[in-house]
């Protein structure tokens, strides 16, 4: 059972990084679009340097830090309601959240099959993004890759769970 928690802890310090990165790709490349547009405007039209695609840039790294973020904290996901769970017993709980980690597992396959085929498509028909036309081969595969990590990290949590019958309960944390 230990290889298979450091495997799921380290996907989740993986996806955490890429998670990471992303973010700060995202802050860095609005930072920088904010000032050129500002600069733009007080030059009156004589500094024309702005950033080309900076939608797309952020949009594109939203999408990898969502993933990575979910990737990363899957077994943290689910949000219990008390009303519906302050009386169950901890193993129905239990039972419960390793059928939902079993969800996200088939989730994430089906994720990362769609993004893989998709990128695949994108290569045969020449998809390419809209501002900077760069190919959209290698986003459809970055995020069929972390799909493919939540499905991982699901499923050996899942595994987890129904073997120890311990996961992470909000209720008893007090988050």
């Amino acid at each position: 059972m230990t290889p298979l928690v450091k495997l799921s802890q380290g996907i989740s310090k993986l996806c955490q990084f890429i998670g990471g990165i992303s973010l700060i790709i995202i802050v860095l490349a609005t930072m920088i679009d904010v000032v050129t547009r500002y600069v733009f405007k007080l030059t009156g039209g004589e500094v024309g340097f702005t950033v080309k695609g900076s939608v797309e840039i952020v949009s594109y790294f939203m999408l990898f830090s969502l993933l990575a973020a979910f990737a990363a904290y899957v077994e943290r996901s689910q949000i219990i309601v008390d009303i519906f769970t302050q009386k169950m017993l901890q193993s129905i709980k239990g039972y419960m959240m390793g059928t939902f980690m079993m969800g996200f597992f088939l989730i994430g396959l089906v994720f990362a099959w769609g993004l893989y085929e998709s990128a695949f498509d994108a290569l045969e028909y020449g998809k390419v993004t809209q501002d900077l036309r760069v190919s959209m081969m290698p986003i459809y595969l970055i995020s069929a890759f972390l799909s493919l990590l939540l499905a991982i990290r699901a499923l050996i949590e899942s595994i987890t769970i129904f073997k120890t019958g311990e996961f992470y309960d909000a209720e008893e944390t007090g988050a």
